[in-house]
């Protein structure tokens, strides 16, 4: 009634890691992981309010620049090429914009769309 008693009553399964899921978990030489290619820009802040980073702002095509605006209040307006532009328009007209950097020294914020 010693250690033969014991391994007849233990749990019959083992509790481990698979193996084969893990490996696929692992990143090698060859995995190939996404990669945000949103299209970024800077833009000239406008008036005293200075966004902060991760902010949400909204983008609307104005002739050929591309204003930046929080609620009703115009932030920033910036030059951007035509692509972007296009994208835009594409999207109603408005698209949002997340504050990567602002730069309050030189008046600079630079953003990207979503």
């Amino acid at each position: 009634m010693g250690v033969d008693f014991i391994e007849k009553v233990k749990r019959t399964f083992e509790k481990h890691l698979d193996l084969q899921r893990a490996k696929l978990a692992t990143a090698d030489l060859f995995t190939r992981t996404p990669i945000e290619n949103r299209p970024a820009f800077s833009a000239d802040l406008v008036g005293r309010f200075v966004p902060k980073v991760g902010m949400e702002l909204i983008a609307e095509v104005d002739g050929q620049t591309l204003v930046l605006s929080n609620d009703q209040t115009v932030v920033a307006r910036g030059t951007v090429p035509p692509s972007i532009l296009q994208a835009v328009e594409d999207s109603c007209g408005v698209a949002t914009a997340i504050v990567q950097e602002v730069h309050e020294f030189s008046g600079v914020v630079e953003v990207t769309l979503c």
